[in-house]
């Protein structure tokens, strides 16, 4: 059937499959180790053969140790061709992979699946071991069978101690790759090795696939060199071999070992291998090497880390071990501490430290504050700048350590609040106070401490006699301070302890106030100014130890708002009206009790009188004794005068009385005099005259004669009570044979016998004699005034 591989591997030739998975370490053991592999395919012939594609479920294999050698691993692999079964049994114990590999040529799927067997292998020890319930049959038919591509197997890596062996570090490395039938190497490269001694070294595979009967340019080499034995020729490497047991049938399996002291160096820390075929295929599951080693193996551990009380500084005992070691570790070994990958301090070992012991160390570290309060504490030994090893070592893997880490830095998330209670006056007031809202202000967003209150400063130190019920607690002193310690619950006797006060306030006992009735003291009708702050002493006995606040909406009067800001002379706006008294304590508004009186407005009667009329003494004024007035009205025996005032607002707030009420004279015609009254008695309101005083236009008074001889007694014709009463007058004097001999008005003097009209008689004194005058007062209440008077020179 070679004409079918080499037709699949022209196929190969320019394709390079998909999901490979590169062979890297994957454990490694330092110690006096060995290791061994048992296995067994599931072929029955190799699939060279196409006309037989029968595979088997199960198979058997036998493991032999000696009683010296303890098993320290156990890795069980199996792969086959097809999607995979990734359930098998061992021994009937049923097992799931713990890790699968997958990989499609052409549309063909190939498998391989990991399974840590330690404990059940540690527990049956020698014996055989059977691989079954891996079940291949539909798969093989699918198309792997025809190009001999159908292949199925299994095998155990058994990595064991042994006190008589030297020290040596087993590696194991796996995945799963493939090598085509190209003639293009497939190159591996083992990283992490430490080759101190190549005496006994060697170098194991578990391959699949490959075919004795294949055997064109097919080779293994280690670092350039090509490895062979008795089982695997060198132009044959993979011909279905164990090199364990000696057998020649492991079908389409390859599980070989090869001695390579010849082919390593001392002091190499990686190797190359390069597998090569022109004609098969083949698949890579595990390589396994074996090396002398004799090296130190510094391992780091945290034994107690403890952050100092609120610093940023803490305590860390640590321990560096050699305990997988196979040499000393020298002193002077770097140990490096980070905080969030962030370079805190570099120390070293003092000491050398021998195989299999160790030594602890105490250290102590400041945080920047930088990092946050809870962060990740690392070790570091023997690594430098880039993580490289600085001394040669065993195991590069176990160089680190890592802690969660918590620094102790308690605060007042915010500061608590004083708490109070309103009660009405006891003689021992107490309460019952709920301290939560203080406890979730104080302790904010802090996870890692523990919030307790006491009634005592020494015992909240202390840590003594806490309060147990913080929502229903009763003061014992009033005022009480309360302590509250916020203890860390990393270290108990970290904390830190802050206070509050609680404190019952009482109200006082009041009385009821009387509804308040008043007169009405503006000139609006019902409307009343009132002093609301004179209930206070009604209602307390000691009003100025409370506040007092005065409000027209109940809702308003609780909520404290838009109180009525001038009490003391408030105008009501309804009548009768609701007024809300709220009594606050002064150190606590919340302390309040709300009562209430009705405000009432008494209306003023105003009452006219007869009105008073007198004759103009002059434009329209004259002089009226108001008392005079007064007493002719109908007052009661109890009534008494308060004053006159020209305005009834000057009367309703007694502002500005009329100064001289004697010899008051009227400045309007006619004129409004308000006249307020009072009574003895305290429940009558007082009362409000209204006075109307005027003047009119009396007769002039005429004499019949005068005198104009400059003697400065009656030298003119003077009519009084005409100039400034009648001011439209026009008067005319006639000489006794009718001629006019005088003309006058307001505008020119009183006639002093004297001619003022006429062309020749103007200035011209008039004789003694009788003469005639017409007096118009051009004033519709009288008539033109006729008479005589007698000129006497």
């Amino acid at each position: 059937m070679k004409f079918f591989i080499f037709a699949l591997a022209f196929i190969l030739s320019g394709f390079h499959g998909f999901a490979q998975t590169p062979i890297t370490k994957f454990q490694q053991f330092n110690g006096q180790y060995d290791y061994l592999a048992i296995g067994n395919t599931l072929n029955v012939v190799e699939n060279e053969n196409s006309s037989n594609c029968t595979i088997l479920t199960s198979s058997s294999a036998n493991l032999n140790l000696s009683a010296n050698q303890n098993i320290i691993a156990a890795y069980l692999y199996w792969a086959g061709s097809g999607a995979g079964d990734f359930n098998v049994s061992l021994n009937n114990q049923s097992l799931n992979a713990d890790r699968t590999f997958n990989y499609n040529i052409n549309n063909l799927d190939f498998f391989a699946a990991f399974k840590d067997v330690t404990t059940q292998v540690q527990n049956t020890g020698t014996g055989s071991y059977t691989l079954s319930n891996l079940d291949l049959t539909n798969f093989i038919n699918n198309g792997h069978c025809n190009i001999g591509m159908n292949f199925g197997g299994w095998s155990i890596i058994i990595v064991y101690e042994d006190l008589s062996l030297p020290l040596n570090q087993v590696d194991v490395f796996d995945g799963f790759v493939t090598l085509a039938a190209t003639g293009t190497p497939l190159s591996i490269q083992l990283n992490n090795l430490n080759v101190i001694d190549n005496q006994g070294a060697k170098i194991g595979f578990l391959t699949w696939e490959g075919d004795s009967a294949l055997a064109v340019n097919e080779t293994l080499k280690l670092n350039g060199n090509t490895l062979s034995n008795s089982l695997n020729p060198s132009n044959n490497a993979f011909n279905g071999t164990n090199s364990f047991t000696g057998a020649t049938n492991l079908y389409n399996m390859d599980l070989d070992v090869y001695d390579v002291q010849n082919y390593i160096n001392i002091g190499d820390t990686m190797a190359s291998i390069e597998l090569n075929s022109s004609a098969d295929i083949v698949f890579v599951s595990n390589i396994v090497t074996v090396f002398n080693s004799t090296l130190p193996d510094p391992t780091p551990s945290f034994l107690d880390v403890t952050p100092l009380c609120n610093t940023n500084t803490i305590d860390v005992s640590y321990r560096i071990a050699n305990t997988n070691g196979t040499d000393v570790l020298p002193a002077n070994t770097s140990v490096k501490f980070f905080a969030n990958n962030t370079f805190l301090k570099e120390e070293f070992t003092p000491i050398p430290i021998a195989v299999g012991a160790f030594q602890d160390y105490t250290t102590q570290l400041n945080i920047p504050n930088s990092i946050p309060q809870d962060f990740n504490l690392k070790i570091e030994v023997n690594l430098d700048a880039n993580k490289q090893v600085i001394i040669p070592e065993l195991n590069r893997n176990d160089n680190t350590a890592e802690q969660p880490t918590s620094l102790i830095n308690l605060f007042i998330a915010q500061p608590p609040k004083d708490l109070k209670v309103c009660q009405e006056q006891f003689t021992t007031p107490k309460a019952i106070f709920d301290f939560s809202t203080n406890l979730a202000l104080v302790k904010g967003d802090q996870t890692q401490v523990k919030v307790s209150f006491f009634t005592d400063f020494i015992q909240a130190q202390n840590n003594q006699n806490p309060i147990t019920d913080i929502t229903a607690f009763e003061n014992t002193n009033n005022p009480q301070e309360i302590y509250i310690r916020l203890t860390s619950l990393q270290d108990p006797d970290c904390y830190i302890i802050t206070s509050f006060t609680i404190q019952v306030y009482t109200l006082p006992q009041w009385n009821q106030p009387a509804d308040i009735v008043v007169c009405n003291n503006t000139t609006q009708e019902e409307v009343g100014i009132v002093d609301l702050t004179q209930l206070e002493s009604e209602i307390l006995s000691n009003p100025s130890a409370y506040r007092f606040l005065y409000f027209t909406n109940l809702d308003e009067a609780i909520s404290n708002t838009n109180p009525i800001p001038h009490p003391e002379v408030f105008e009501n706006n309804q009548n009768p009206m609701l007024i809300y008294i709220r009594i606050q304590h002064p150190d606590f508004e919340d302390c309040f009790v709300i009562l209430d009186t009705i405000l009432g407005i008494k209306p003023i009667a105003i009452e006219n009188s007869v009105p008073v009329t007198r004759c103009d003494l002059g434009y329209n004024q004259n002089i009226f004794d108001l008392y005079d007035l007064a007493l002719k009205l109908d007052l009661k025996d109890n009534e008494e005068i308060v004053d006159f005032y020209t305005t009834l607002a000057s009367a309703q707030a007694q502002e500005n009385p009329i100064k001289n009420p004697y010899t008051h004279q009227n400045t309007q015609n006619p004129q409004e005099i308000y006249l307020r009254t009072t009574f003895d008695d305290p429940n009558e309101c007082h009362k409000i005259y209204r006075l109307l005083i005027g003047t009119k236009h009396c007769p002039p008074w005429i004499p019949e004669g005068f005198s104009p001889n400059d003697d400065g007694i009656n030298d003119v014709f003077r009519i009084k009570g005409l100039y400034t009463v009648f001011e439209r007058f026009e008067l005319k004097i006639f000489s006794r044979y009718g001629n006019l001999v005088y003309q006058g008005n307001n505008q020119t003097p009183n006639w002093d016998g004297t001619s003022n009209v006429g062309l020749n008689n103007v200035g011209k004194q008039l004789p003694t004699g009788t003469y005639f005058y017409v007096l118009n007062l051009n004033d519709p209440d009288f008539k033109p005034i006729k008479g005589w008077v007698y000129l006497n020179r």
